[in-house]
């Protein structure tokens, strides 16, 4: 881009300033929370996000630069909480429609309630919802009807903005079939070209930018990619990742702006005749103390809230230390879920997804609430038997979908949770060759002996599955759910006290792994 001077240029009216806020992986998280940050090589909490706040930083900014802002957010938004859940998506819809938004795409985990109920919701909003890789038709069928509109054209400034939008394809692998039924997804570098081309050419569109819910290593991975020409900037999300320099070594520039409304992206382009001659993104921290809450979004929030109180702020438990996730290869979290699972289904190993949705919990009362933002649906528990061969096989393949040398493949969360066993692996070893070795309860794993295991029973998948171990033999679905495992666990243990035990160990990594993003500048803090 052409070197000029911002200030100057700007005010003698030769060159626009557009500014973009961007919010992404919401995850229903309404209130402000404890949020982690890695600092000095260690974690660090402070208080931060809130639907409200994210409202003043909205007004602030469009205040600052009246007319010229526009505002999206990345997906991920109604699912996550007590209020999403229990609403089924609704309460969020007031709240968001509240901030200020012009335009959203949706998440992997929108598809949560059911495709009916995904359009119920999106219908709803007072700005467009966008997707371009979404359509209606049975598994096989190459096209069919667009859920969502392809893009949207905005003109800010007198400068024509076209927005491109793209969910993750791999969203039928990651989450239970009856959620996405008739729902199908297409490859983004399938229609970008098209679009790009569509935007630019018909439309006669100055900037283009991509919004994607795909994941950074895809995000940066697709930029790089000759589809990627005619792209300005994408605006990702997924993978709850900050950056707060953007990543460029491709042809357009990407960003992703966090988690739990704990941050908001914003990017200030400056265009003279239709051409971007610079660029200033800065990743901003929603802080408790920086932000007040806005009055009239802070009354909706607490009455889309109230309703559920009497029942999500019952109290389960205690925890002597913040419980998080945000570590690639085991989380405190999550190793008090899988006891609970091991323990509720009476198994040799208890497994949980490597979800990334939850904000920590600060020392104190585990509350309903909680629960419901550590995991995404209510599912009975599913036990069966496996063969030690099985269970080495299956951590292969889940180590191969995190850290696959092939950005394409690297599909789903972290690393999945366990109890009651421990890996030794290598992160950079080649597929099928990352695991050292793996304990079951102690002992060194035997490749022909029986073990029990139990996960959630994940709704139209297979019988004989469980936690994506296929040819699960003895399986039985349980009276017991989740929830109420962790439930009885928290009762029997009432005052608990997790850390990182070591669960999933990588011999190459030195310390906490934060990002599956390596090989750039970019570093998670």
């Amino acid at each position: 881009m052409e070197e000029i001077t911002k200030t100057t240029a700007v005010q003698s009216g030769k060159v626009k300033q557009l500014t973009f806020l961007q919010t992404t992986d919401i995850h229903g998280q309404v209130l402000t929370h404890p949020e982690f940050f890695w600092e000095n090589n260690r974690p660090v909490f402070r208080n931060a996000g809130g639907m409200s706040r994210i409202a003043t930083l909205f007004k602030q900014v469009k205040k600052e630069n009246p007319g010229n802002v526009l505002a999206v957010d990345c997906g991920d938004c109604f699912q996550g909480s007590a209020v999403a859940a229990l609403s089924e998506g609704e309460a969020l819809i007031p709240i968001m429609n509240k901030i200020g938004y012009d335009v959203a795409i949706p998440g992997n985990w929108e598809v949560v309630y059911g495709p009916q109920q995904l359009m119920n919701l999106t219908k709803k909003y007072n700005y467009p919802i966008i997707c371009s890789n979404m359509y209606w038709g049975d598994e096989g069928v190459s096209s069919g009807p667009s859920l969502f509109p392809p893009f949207f054209i905005k003109v800010v400034g007198g400068v024509r903005v076209g927005f491109i939008g793209y969910n993750d394809p791999y969203t039928k692998l990651r989450q239970a079939p009856s959620y996405h039924e008739g729902i199908q997804f297409s490859k983004p570098e399938a229609s970008i070209p098209k679009l790009v081309d569509i935007l630019r050419n018909k439309h006669k569109c100055d900037i283009v930018m991509m919004l994607a819910h795909l994941g950074l290593a895809q995000q940066v991975h697709l930029a790089k990619q000759p589809q990627a020409a005619g792209i300005d900037f994408l605006f990702g999300g997924d993978t709850h990742e900050r950056t707060y320099e953007p990543i460029y070594g491709g042809l357009c520039p990407v960003v992703e702006a966090g988690s739990f409304g704990s941050f908001v992206g914003r990017l200030d382009l400056f265009v003279e005749s239709g051409k971007i001659k610079d660029y200033n993104y800065e990743l901003k921290i929603v802080e408790e103390s920086l932000y007040p809450e806005d009055p009239a979004v802070k009354v909706t929030v607490q009455k889309e809230r109230d309703p559920f109180r009497p029942v999500i702020e019952r109290k389960l438990g205690e925890t002597k230390k913040y419980l998080y996730r945000y570590s690639v290869l085991e989380t405190p979290m999550d190793n008090m879920i899988t006891d609970a699972v091991k323990a509720a289904a009476n198994v040799d190993i208890g497994i949980s997804n490597g979800f990334r949705f939850c904000p920590p919990i600060a020392p104190g009362p585990i509350t309903l609430e909680h629960l419901y933002s550590m995991l995404p649906t209510i599912a009975n528990l599913k036990r069966g038997t496996v063969t030690g061969k099985q269970l080495w096989d299956w951590m292969e393949q889940e180590l191969e979908t995190v850290f696959s040398t092939d950005i394409t493949k690297r599909v789903g969360g972290w690393v999945v949770r366990v109890s009651g066993m421990h890996v030794v692996m290598t992160i950079n070893n080649p597929k099928g060759k990352r695991v050292q070795s793996i304990t079951v309860n102690g002992e060194p794993i035997q490749m022909d002996k029986d073990y029990t295991v139990a996960a959630c029973d994940r709704e139209g998948e297979p019988l004989n599955i469980i936690c994506r171990i296929k040819k699960v033999k003895n399986v039985e679905v349980l009276d017991i759910d989740n929830y109420k495992a962790v439930e009885i666990f928290l009762e029997k243990n009432p005052v608990i006290d997790y850390d990182i035990e070591g669960r999933v160990k990588a011999t190459d990594a030195d310390g906490m792994v934060l990002s599956q993003l390596p090989g750039t500048t970019y570093g998670f803090r």
